[in-house]
């Protein structure tokens, strides 16, 4: 590829990226599409990527396996935030919140009695 290809091919990646950012700085009706979903779900990954670089431990806002400290994008680098709240230890400590509350007769027998005694959030995080 030439010199002067390679300058169109530039411009012509410059142009649609100003396209995508000109329909997301655009305000007034409510966007939807398949461009914009995934335009924003860009924009949200970067967003929790430079948290995850810049905070300290903060299980809520998720965690990544890989090297990441250079990379500004997460978009086509293989990479992926990973939620503690999809993990298995939920359901078993969902399980072992339930096993506890039907030993405990206090309570009234409406439903989601597990969080009326065992605090999850705390032990997951």
């Amino acid at each position: 590829m030439t010199e002067q290809e390679l300058n169109n091919r530039i411009t012509e990646i410059l142009k649609i990226s100003e396209k995508d950012t000109r329909l997301c700085q655009t305000s007034g009706r409510r966007r939807t599409g398949r461009q914009y979903r995934r335009i924003q779900r860009v924009r949200h990954d970067d967003r929790l990527l430079f948290l995850i670089q810049h905070s300290g431990y903060a299980p809520n806002i998720g965690y990544i396996i890989g090297d990441y400290e250079e990379k500004t994008t997460l978009l086509h680098s293989g990479l992926h935030i990973k939620y503690m709240k999809s993990s298995n230890r939920q359901q078993y400590l969902k399980q072992r919140g339930n096993r506890l509350v039907r030993k405990y007769y206090g309570l009234s027998g409406k439903g989601n009695r597990y969080r009326k005694v065992f605090d999850y959030w705390w032990e997951l995080y």
